[in-house]
């Protein structure tokens, strides 16, 4: 090649090159928006994704589609807008702390052995309540061993389907970075499980769970777990006007029974934990009477006869 052909193919190769970038730019331009979209604009593949996780019928197109759902979700998490998004028409739950600061978004996904997989992500406001973080909880489903005693990271949480979230308050009523959940576990085909949890903020999106605030005779728990037959319902619910927390006393069919949580459920009496000085004491066969003088009531009242 001579030194003219040699140019020439030069600026040739460096004019395919250039041109290739400019199409390679515009291609990434015109890409931008479905990276960047709104978690309203989210929405219908939000539902799309749940769509099939309802309708799956296996593990695996349930996990796939679980995870259709959390890879969208997550990306949609960047949006600015996303602490107050309504998610409308998506049946998952989504609760926020009555402060505003702390929102929870959480599905669970039954398996065919009968056990469940949980997911979670906690957005956690800054102090303006402009801006915020999250981070995910990831199940561990290896049972821990006493996980009453325990703490955990959000990378091996105790999975549970939150349906409340209460900000714990000190003596002098400061914000906190404290908060106790009421989530429920059904663990398996035999027992379910109600979990009275809690999750501390601890900076840079960071949380822990598990806190050494729930006082009971035996001694001090990271939280409780209220373990019962699966053909059986529990109670436990939160009172704000009381601050406390009323719970179904649990005890076996058959006091030969004790311990084998399959054959556990409610005895007819309640027992409360009361909020004291940031800490939740257990009061044991409580009076429920004093409940009933509200609407705020752990039982079902009896129609009145004609």
């Amino acid at each position: 090649m001579n030194p003219v052909e040699t140019i020439s193919h030069t600026i040739f190769v460096r004019h395919l090159n250039m041109k290739k970038l400019l199409i390679l730019f515009l291609t990434l331009l015109t890409a931008a928006p479905a990276f960047s979209q709104s978690l309203a604009q989210r929405d219908p593949t939000l539902i799309a994704a749940f769509r099939k996780l309802k309708d799956a019928r296996n593990d695996n197109e349930r996990m796939s589609a679980s995870d259709s759902l959390r890879m969208h979700l997550m990306a949609g998490l960047d949006d600015p807008a996303a602490f107050e998004h309504p998610f409308t028409g998506l049946d998952i739950s989504r609760i926020t702390s009555s402060d505003q600061r702390v929102r929870i978004i959480n599905w669970n996904v039954p398996l065919d052995d009968g056990t469940f997989r949980y997911y979670a992500f906690v957005l956690i406001r800054d102090a303006g309540k402009t801006t915020f973080t999250w981070t995910e909880l990831i199940d561990n489903p290896r049972e821990t061993e006493k996980p009453d005693t325990k703490f955990m990271n959000a990378d091996k949480w105790m999975g549970a389907l939150y349906y409340e979230i209460i900000p714990v308050t000190g003596k002098k009523r400061k914000p906190t970075d404290t908060y106790v959940l009421l989530g429920w576990d059904g663990k398996d085909n035999l027992t379910t499980r109600k979990v009275i949890d809690a999750i501390t903020i601890q900076g840079n999106g960071k949380v822990r769970l598990g806190a050494s605030m729930f006082e009971m005779s035996t001694g001090t728990r990271k939280r409780i777990i209220l373990e019962y037959s699966e053909e059986v319902s529990a109670s436990v619910k939160y009172y704000p006007r009381k601050q406390c927390i009323v719970v179904d006393h649990l005890s076996p069919r058959n006091p030969m029974m004790e311990g084998v949580y399959s054959e556990y459920g409610p005895d007819g009496t309640y027992d409360l934990f009361q909020l004291e000085k940031g800490k939740w004491k257990l009061y044991e066969n409580i009076d429920v009477s004093r409940f009933a003088e509200s609407d705020d009531r752990p039982y079902s009242a009896p129609r009145r006869r004609r």
